[in-house]
């Protein structure tokens, strides 16, 4: 292993230590040949899971020099918010969705064949200037310009099978979602596709598709999954289904590519409570900057943070899906998705049942410019503001390109 890697696992210790699943990790890296049978059956042997991490975060340091870039592709399955640290990525009376944490895309580090690599910035060849900035239209928001932005899908999972272990359990309340997503994508000038109760293979045949379709006279595309889950899987009715299974066929389709690519998740992501705790509203010290992955404009939004419940109200639908709905009806004419999604944030976070249970959302982005569904509005807005503060203008332009 390389001296970077191993300083990356040092200054990162404590987090892994804290939340590092051990033993399906260990039992990952051994399938991969990273790990003997005989360091697989150390961890194993060692009598409690805060030894069970020290014995893994032990024995990696040791292991060849693909060892590092293992770890963090099964970190991606097992725990992404771990590997986030390793391989950063831009963060920035209810019933419950079953006992999950999702995947997103892993970074592969290998560079397309098509790039070739160059020692100077790169120019855009021929880009209109914005009005309001000076700056090259397309460079710091994604087109939004199509009558109808994109495709977005629905997966709502309302009664289970026997063979799900959820059959005891449907959905109530999940069709309030389904109904209230669908209006809300076709305000945002989506075309929602609704599918209910679908098994695994139903979801698979619905992203293979989806995966394989010319979405070249779309914008974006949305996908959204209202069901039961656990750490690292969704539930079809009649049993699970890696969530990496459905991020990642949509890393290859050329006609979505440079294109924002959006997934709901309304699912449990673990078996844990969250308590709340009284805090100050004080400021808080900004978040550090992270790095850019390799694979770009994905953005997904869990509606809880790994290891936890995510609740959802038998009357009005769940948490964290409402909170989005209202929230984007009331900001997406002139916010940022991420801005929006903060909110919600914010939103699901003031929700609580029983002895003070919470529920926290949670966003992993690797958008590479800001999404705002009305783009135009945005400038509009920016042009205003310039009329309004002449002495504050950038200079104006006409008509200008940039060779």
């Amino acid at each position: 292993m390389q001296e970077e890697d191993r300083k990356a696992l040092r200054s990162n210790r404590e987090a892994l230590l804290k939340d590092l699943e051990a033993k399906p990790v260990a039992s990952l890296l051994y399938s991969r040949e990273i790990f003997s049978e005989e360091d697989k059956d150390s961890v194993n042997a060692k009598s409690t899971p805060s030894e069970q991490r020290e014995e893994v975060l032990d024995i990696l340091p040791r292991k060849g020099p693909k060892a590092f870039g293992v770890f963090c592709d099964v970190l991606l399955e097992v725990s992404p918010h771990l590997a986030a640290l390793l391989r950063p990525i831009q963060q920035d009376d209810g019933a419950i969705d079953g006992p999950g944490s999702t995947a997103p895309i892993p970074a592969s580090g290998v560079p397309s064949e098509d790039v070739a690599e160059v020692d100077s910035p790169l120019i855009p060849e021929s880009h209109e200037l914005d009005h309001s900035t000076g700056e090259p239209d397309g460079i710091w928001r994604y087109k939004m310009s199509r009558s109808t932005r994109g495709i977005a899908v629905i997966i709502n999972n309302k009664t289970f099978l026997e063979s799900s272990g959820h059959h005891m359990a449907p959905r109530t309340g999940t069709d309030i979602d389904r109904d209230a997503l669908k209006k809300l994508f076709k305000k945002l000038k989506f075309k929602p596709e609704v599918h209910n109760n679908q098994t695994t293979a139903q979801i698979l045949r619905i992203v293979r598709e989806k995966a394989t379709s010319d979405h070249s006279s779309y914008d974006a595309f949305i996908f959204a999954i209202l069901t039961h889950g656990e750490e690292g899987f969704v539930y079809g009715i009649d049993g699970t289904l890696r969530i990496r299974e459905i991020t990642s066929k949509f890393k290859n389709n050329k006609t979505l590519a440079g294109k924002p690519k959006i997934f709901f998740f309304q699912a449990c992501r673990g078996k844990d409570y969250m308590d709340g705790v009284n805090v100050a509203d004080g400021p808080l010290q900004p978040d550090q900057q992270v790095s850019v992955p390799v694979e770009a404009d994905f953005l997904f939004a869990f509606s809880t943070v790994p290891g936890y419940y995510s609740w959802r109200n038998i009357d009005k639908g769940s948490w964290f899906i409402q909170s989005v709905v209202k929230v984007f009806n009331e900001h997406s004419h002139h916010m940022d998705i991420l801005q929006m999604l903060t909110r919600v944030n914010a939103l699901v976070s003031s929700y609580q049942v029983g002895s003070n249970k919470r529920q926290a959302s949670s966003t992993v982005s690797m958008l590479r410019k800001d999404l705002y569904f009305f783009p135009e509005n945005v400038t509009e807005s920016q042009n205003n503001a310039d009329d309004a503060n002449p002495s504050m203008s950038p200079p104006r332009w006409t008509k200008c390109i940039i060779f």
